[in-house]
């Protein structure tokens, strides 16, 4: 039995053989010197804010005091270094980063205004175990079935759209004339340093163009043109170690409402589809076959995850697409890369000074960078559609899923927004959410579309 579910687990996700990425470094190796691991590593950690604004939204939506915010915030960024060190060595070992899931908060803020934040932190725990136990059960190896490489593709495609719309969102602002400029400054920095210095100093600043942009233009320009608020990184403290179970735990003063514990469980799925998702991203910008084992590995892993983080009163934690953007762009795919960003990470936790490095640098610098981001995600999403049979079916398939994925979101935005405020997160998240739309739609028309109709064809 044991030797038959390792058979299973090694099995392949597609017969087809994707168009991948190959990278400069493979998953398992490393750079050459130590300077070059720390770059590519921290460079990791500088291109979402999010773990440090995300948590400040939730504080708010919860209530919480000022320094009970700060401390969600530090909390959250050494829950992510932790549970990256996590997936990176013992769960499915891709180069990915984890961080705060916005699927979850979701469900995490309207769970706390409406059952109180104990319930809250109880139905985190609890959704923390049965991720887990979904990963360790082998469950998720029979989607290999209805999750084919064409779907696969729509899904990163579909990222990459996703984050995209936001990157451009950064850039724009205000409409601010500013803006544009540092976005198109920075753009132009990492084209010209990818492209021009690939020979110099063994193409180390080729790979690391985005940590050099970020800081030459979100730091040096910003600030020259006094755009950075210094008062920030002056008011934060160098030192501030979390503390476990600030808000009560299991037993002394969490409770478990099993209202509060479905609405979360609703967010954790998204969450899981997601992530689904950037495992087969990753793979493929990293020059590796999606297995059934990166699938359950991975999500076992990330529900450890985020039981440790309700323990350390963080938000819980999923797979980041924005790394995997990275990894296509500078096509370093070593995990000890990422393991180096996972110790930044909880350097920042530790330290909000340090982390408020990456928070004073201007939304149109970091909107500037993601663009070029998901530009590299969506190429991933294209050549993985590509390797697809070339079928009338996934023609259909391919053209209809992008559409409703795309199209739903926006419609529901428009025309939907008073029904949308009324009904529960999870519903809205179904009409709203571009990637679990895409995941959905594509397995269901995939279902239809190749396993009824076009069978029914060839009897």
């Amino acid at each position: 039995m044991v030797e038959k579910n390792a058979a299973v687990q090694e099995e392949l996700v597609w017969e087809e053989v994707p168009d991948i990425v190959e990278p400069v470094l493979k998953i398992d190796e490393r750079p050459k010197t130590l300077w070059e691991t720390v770059l590519y590593g921290w460079q990791h950690t500088l291109v979402d804010i999010t773990p440090l604004v995300f948590p400040l939204i939730v504080a708010a939506a919860l209530q919480m005091s000022p320094d009970q915010a700060i401390l969600l915030v530090n909390a959250t960024l050494v829950a992510m270094g932790i549970a990256t060190l996590i997936q990176t060595t013992v769960g499915n070992r891709l180069p990915i980063i984890q961080g705060p899931s916005i699927t979850v908060g979701g469900t995490v803020m309207s769970v706390g205004s409406i059952f109180g934040v104990p319930a809250m932190w109880g139905a985190v725990f609890v959704g923390g175990i049965v991720e887990t136990i979904i990963g360790v059960s082998g469950v998720l190896g029979t989607l290999k079935k209805v999750f084919p490489i064409a779907v696969a593709g729509i899904v990163v495609t579909c990222i990459g759209l996703n984050l995209g719309m936001t990157a451009v969102g950064w850039m724009v602002g205000d409409g601010n004339p500013m803006n544009f400029v540092l976005g198109g400054v920075v753009i132009a920095l990492i084209i010209l340093l990818q492209l021009k210095t690939r020979k110099i100093a063994g193409g180390t600043f080729a790979r690391g163009a985005i940590f050099f942009s970020i800081w030459i233009v979100g730091i040096g320009l910003a600030g020259a043109l006094g755009l950075v608020n210094w008062e920030l990184i002056r008011s934060r403290p160098w030192f501030a170690f979390p503390q476990l179970f600030p808000y009560g735990g299991p037993g002394f003063g969490w409770s478990f409402a099993i209202g509060a514990i479905f609405g979360i469980l609703a967010g954790y799925l998204g969450s899981m589809v997601e992530s689904i998702g950037d495992y087969a991203a990753t793979c493929a910008v990293s020059g590796e076959t999606f297995k059934v084992r990166h699938m359950n590995r991975g999500i076992a892993a990330e529900g450890i995850g985020c039981i440790l983080a309700s323990f350390m009163g963080g938000l819980p934690v999923t797979s980041y697409t924005q790394n995997i953007g990275v990894i296509a762009n500078t096509r370093i795919a070593s995990r000890f890369v990422v393991q180096v960003g996972a110790l930044f990470l909880i350097l920042y936790g530790l330290s909000p000074k340090f982390g408020a490095l990456l928070a004073v640098v201007p939304r149109p610098v970091m909107g500037g960078v993601f663009i070029l981001v998901c530009g590299s995600i969506i190429m991933s999403g294209m050549k993985l559609i590509n390797s697809a049979p070339k079928t009338e079916g996934n023609g259909i398939l391919v053209g209809l899923t992008l559409l409703l994925a795309v199209g739903l979101p926006v419609y529901a935005k428009a025309s939907l927004g008073e029904w949308m405020k009324t009904v529960t997160p999870f519903v809205r998240m179904l009409f709203t959410n571009t990637v679990v739309i895409a995941v959905i739609a594509g397995i269901v028309l995939n279902i239809v579309i190749n396993h009824f109709v076009a069978k029914e064809e060839k009897n």
